[in-house]
């Protein structure tokens, strides 16, 4: 029984593999780019052409932490449900005094 778990363990790491795989390589050279200018995870540190070389590349691209707001300053946040514009229908709500029935109302 014991057997047949450790199978079934290793089956589901290696069918995974597809979906974890891409993922710790993305990781890795997420962490080696973050830390390139001191040499990379493992790597020895550049030496001083090589790190203008890397701060320079660095300047040319977007910076990937920005803050954008939702909204600009002046816009106006819509609702998900609009409501009819507020125009009184003919035939209800209240009158004038004395002018037709009134619907009685509960409070």
């Amino acid at each position: 029984m014991e057997w047949n778990k450790e199978i079934l363990r290793w089956a589901l790491v290696i069918g995974a593999a597809p979906v974890w795989l891409p993922f710790l390589r993305t990781l890795w050279r997420d962490f080696n780019e973050a830390l390139r200018e001191e040499g990379g995870l493992f790597g020895t540190a550049p030496t001083a052409r090589e790190l203008e070389k890397i701060r320079a590349q660095k300047l040319t691209e977007p910076d990937t932490l920005v803050s954008e707001p939702w909204l600009k300053p002046g816009d106006r946040r819509r609702t998900r449900m609009r409501t009819p514009a507020a125009r009184p229908r003919p035939g209800s709500g209240p009158q004038g005094p004395g002018e037709g029935p009134r619907t009685p109302r509960f409070r």
